[in-house]
């Protein structure tokens, strides 16, 4: 993220910056700031999962100095070996066609 850029952050986004705040004691500015770091990351991931459980991934990230570049290139990893993954469907046709 270019420094600079002013990022609006979800009210989803917002609540992973609340719980970083308030779960992990970060100060507003710098859990604002962990947030738009790992946006991409956050936003390729989805809304699926409470905010507090992301805060606690973003926490370990930045702990760990885990960039998020590497966190995407994980996720773009895992993504293109499920594209060559034949699925359940074909392992079922071949466990049937032996029987």
């Amino acid at each position: 993220m270019r420094t600079g850029t002013q990022v609006r952050l979800s009210l989803y986004e917002r609540g992973i910056a609340e719980a970083l705040v308030g779960q992990f004691g970060y100060a507003a500015a710098a859990a604002r700031q962990l947030v738009v770091e790992y946006i991409a990351v956050i936003r390729k991931l989805g809304g699926y999962e409470p905010c507090s459980h992301y805060a606690q991934l973003l926490d370990r990230a930045h702990r760990a100095d885990h960039p998020p570049e590497k966190w995407l290139e994980h996720i773009r990893e895992t993504e293109k070996s499920e594209l060559r993954d034949p699925g359940f469907e074909y392992e079922e046709g071949q466990y049937l066609q032996t029987r």
